[in-house]
């Protein structure tokens, strides 16, 4: 027995599912075959594209196509990022455009097929893609039928263009991650060959890597090879120079002076320091050097170890009498301090590729936890969770502790989340009863300053909590940033003694706590959202509610206050027929007026429902074609037209996005105003007019009747508000009314320029189709 078909899913249904797929997509081609293929089948397009922006030359270059046979010419084609194509027009706008009927394409870029060789589909949707307020590219969608965007679809295309292009900024931030790492390991493998280098100069030189050793080595090489002099290696302590391997020959009481410290400020020591050039002085003054009972020394050289042009070390050298150096002894005391430099320059590149890989792996560590917190935070908006997933992230790239997050309630601090043990039930049930807010200095420092606090032992003075943290060892705290604002405090303590935090773990965490922060802002916004979509809800059903209050007023005014109306004018017409004749003047007229009034009552009645309608009847608006709405109109009124010897005219009116009967009712009430509002003795003349202005058309209805004053223009749209008395010009003062909020329900506007005497022109504007 064969299964029932399963209904086609919703178009909420199919964004879900791309949304989930779009989490797991990593590359752009990933992006695109979960995107094109649900939006084609969604809302059965023919074909579909995808146009993205080089962001090297600013081009729209065709990323990818679904449906078009390969090879296919279609008028989707790199090119330039200008509005005379529409994927660049809907960039330039920030508007999804849409082409429903056969032409409508062509006709918006009449140059179009020409200029691509292509034929356009009967109907698309370009929907712009933008990131971070900056053009991304276009999503298109061809139909081989016409077709109608609903609104539910035109927002099923919005979000999922909206999705995409975020999908897309990820993938090209982790392509662009990727490509930073390689490129950081091509560098440190470089490094690593230089170092190889070293250790090659290095072993030429004596084979040591200590450069002390190796400094006593180069002690021993100048002694050998210069008898004469005396030598020593000094390294900077401060602002003193203290010698850490010195030539056995120097006498014990100038030894005591040069390991206790020379000031870096002594004459030749400066001069070797600043220039980071050796100095050899042929009659040295040992005195002004500071090294008092050294007079013995006639000659002196000072050779500068210079590493990333700083003096990390001096070698130097002396002669027990005052003569000019020669050349071979420089050369060879300026070669010991080469091999002294080299093996210096070595340590440091070698301590700082350590701590290169170290940040590197830390930052690697720090990408793979941001994407997994990242892959986490999809799926997830409820703020405490976020945080303790951040908490579970962060202490597995760290050595054994636990994760804290405290918010302020009042004088005290109320534990919200915790992942880890604390090591001791007693510490546990102080942490989970609350901290005193202005004795949590750990807490209260980051929340404060807005920055992250970081302590090498945990402060066991500041908490009052004596032994209980005595087991503890670094702690870290960061202030939770939402919106710019400090939510909370986010705490991670390591079990152990006092140990230093590296650069690479401040990286790891402040990393994660960035991510947290976008994250409980994405929360509160989805969350927010969540809250307008029900009083939105909320608020339809109030509206429904009173739509059915306005139906029930409609029923009364069209039923139960029109039959006294009937009643009245009935009875006062049979009043003049029976007993017309026992009346005098006076009486006739006095009757005459009881059913004029009657009459008046039930129009403005009629019109006060036609008023009320239109909050009643609101129908969707669809593409109109006004010029027959016009057509129609002038119809309808050509007797009076030929009675008053009047002129209605219009000129090609445009498709526009409305709801046809109102817009009849508007044109008829506009017309008519032209027609009674006349001049005595001038024949009245109406003229119908349209001109675009960007997304809507603007209409103008020009009459060359008797005109308003200035300080009128605004009291004529109020509803029941008349300029004339009824024995000069018929009406109810609700006709303009109508108007206004018939333009006003389509999104548009209404107002009116006048010359008194000479006519009126009333301009509206509606949406184009």
């Amino acid at each position: 027995m064969s299964s029932p078909l399963l209904p086609a899913p919703s178009l909420s249904e199919r964004l879900q599912n791309v949304t989930e797929a779009l989490a797991a997509a990593r590359t752009p081609h990933e992006v695109f075959d979960v995107v094109l293929a649900p939006a084609l089948e969604a809302l059965d397009a023919v074909a579909g594209a995808v146009l993205l922006v080089n962001a090297v030359d600013g081009r729209l270059e065709i990323a990818a196509t679904r449906g078009d046979e390969e090879g296919a010419q279609t008028v989707w084609q790199d090119g330039p990022l200008d509005a005379a194509v529409p994927a660049g027009d809907a960039l330039a706008r920030r508007e999804a455009l849409y082409f429903e009927h056969a032409g409508d394409l062509n006709r918006a870029y009449p140059e179009l097929e020409a200029r691509t060789g292509g034929v356009a589909a009967v109907a698309t949707a370009v929907l712009p893609m933008r990131l971070d307020d900056s053009p991304m590219g276009t999503l298109i969608l061809d139909f081989k039928e016409p077709h109608i965007f609903t609104r539910e679809e035109q927002r099923f295309l919005r979000t999922l263009s909206a999705q995409c292009a975020i999908a897309l900024g990820r993938a090209q931030l982790s392509r662009d991650l990727e490509a930073r790492v390689a490129a950081r390991t091509a560098e440190l493998e470089g490094e690593r060959a230089a170092l190889d280098a070293f250790v090659a100069y290095k072993e030429a030189v004596g084979g040591e890597s200590d450069l002390l050793t190796l400094a006593q080595q180069a002690l021993q090489v100048v002694r050998a090879n210069l008898e004469h002099v005396s030598a020593a290696y000094y390294e900077r302590d401060g602002e003193l120079w203290k010698a850490r391997v010195w030539s056995a020959d120097i006498p014990p009481e100038i030894a005591l002076q040069i390991t206790a410290g020379i000031p870096v400020n002594a004459p030749n020591y400066a001069e070797a320091t600043q220039s980071g050039q050796p100095v050899f002085v042929d009659g040295w003054d040992a005195e002004a050097n500071s090294v008092q009972g050294a007079e013995s020394y006639g000659a002196a050289a000072f050779l500068p170890l210079v590493v990333r042009g700083e003096t990390r070390s001096l070698f130097s050298v002396g002669t027990r009498a005052a003569r000019a150096w020669t050349e071979r002894e420089r050369a060879l005391v300026r070669a010991v301090a080469r091999g002294l430099t080299v093996t210096l320059e070595r340590t440091e590149q070698a301590r700082h590729l350590a701590e290169q890989n170290a940040a590197l792996a830390g930052r690697t560590r720090a990408l793979e936890g941001f994407a997994d917190l990242t892959r986490d935070l999809t799926l997830h908006d409820e703020p405490y969770t976020l945080i303790q997933r951040a908490q579970e992230v962060v202490l597995s790239l760290l050595p054994d502790g636990y994760a804290l997050y405290f918010e302020p309630q009042g004088d005290c601090w109320v534990k919200r989340a915790q992942t880890g043990e604390m090591g001791t039930e007693a510490l546990q049930a102080v942490a989970d009863a609350g901290l005193p807010y202005h004795e949590a200095g750990n807490l209260l420092t980051p929340y404060t300053t807005l920055a992250p606090y970081y302590q090498d032992q945990y402060a066991q003075d500041t908490d009052n909590i004596g032994d209980l943290v005595a087991h503890l060892g670094a702690s870290a705290t960061f202030p939770v940033m939402v919106n710019g604002q400090p939510r909370g405090v986010f705490a991670v303590v390591l079990f152990g003694k006092l140990r230093p935090w590296s650069g690479p773990e401040r990286a790891v965490m402040e990393t994660v706590m960035r991510s947290l922060g976008l994250a409980l802002e994405r929360a509160e916004s989805v969350n927010l959202l969540a809250q307008r979509t029900r009083e939105l809800e909320q608020s339809n059903t109030e509206l429904a509610r009173s739509n059915a209050e306005l139906e029930q007023f409609a029923y009364v005014a069209s039923h139960d206050l029109q039959a006294p109306i009937r009643a009245v004018t009935s009875f006062a017409g049979l009043m003049a027929q029976r007993y017309g004749s026992l009346l005098d003047a006076r009486g006739q007229r006095y009757l005459r007026q009881i059913v004029e009034g009657g009459e008046h009552m039930k129009r403005l009645v009629d019109d006060l429902l036609s008023f009320s309608r239109l909050h009643t009847q609101q129908r969707e608006l669809v593409p109109v074609h006004s010029q027959g709405v016009f057509d129609a109109v002038v119809e309808r009124l050509r007797g009076e037209v030929e009675t008053l010897g009047a002129t209605v005219s219009g000129g090609a009116l445009p498709v526009v996005q409305a709801d046809a009967p109102q817009l009849d009712q508007l044109f008829q009430n506009l017309i008519s105003n032209g027609l009674k509002y006349r001049r005595e003795g001038v024949a009245p003349r109406v003229q119908v007019s349209a001109a675009q202005e960007d997304t809507c058309w603007r209409f103008a209805v020009r009459d060359n009747g008797i005109g308003i004053e200035s300080h009128y223009r605004e009291r004529i749209f109020v509803i029941f508000q008349r300029l004339h008395g009824r024995d000069e010009y018929e009406g109810t003062g609700i006709g303009l009314a109508v108007c206004k909020k018939i333009v006003e329900r389509h999104g548009g506007r209404l107002w009116v320029e006048s010359t008194p005497g000479q006519g009126s022109t009333f301009f509206f504007t509606l949406p184009a189709a």
